[in-house]
């Protein structure tokens, strides 16, 4: 007797076509949520990026955290140098 006679359902569970879409479909939810988790880390970064504007005086008046103060007088550090050193070459 023929399989798919008389058990339609078992025959469609066990063909080539569902067995592949099963895993690719967990795949794909795999990636989703990846990239959903992605989008929520970035999203997160740049919820502190207003910080990245301001000075460290204003950070310290404002009550920011230690971190975020000293990455400003890091960045303006940097920044200082930078400068400097394109001065320099300007100059000779």
């Amino acid at each position: 007797m023929n399989a798919q006679a008389c058990c339609p359902d078992l025959a469609a569970s066990h063909s080539p076509a569902s067995r592949s879409a099963a895993p690719a479909a967990a795949w794909w939810r795999v990636v989703a949520a990846r990239w959903a988790a992605h989008l929520e880390t970035l999203h997160k970064a740049r919820e502190f990026d207003f910080a990245s504007e301001l000075s460290a005086k204003t950070l310290r008046d404002i009550g920011a955290p230690d971190r975020l103060i000293s990455q400003a007088e890091v960045r303006r550090q940097s920044h200082e140098q930078h400068l400097w050193a394109l001065r320099q070459w300007r100059d000779g």
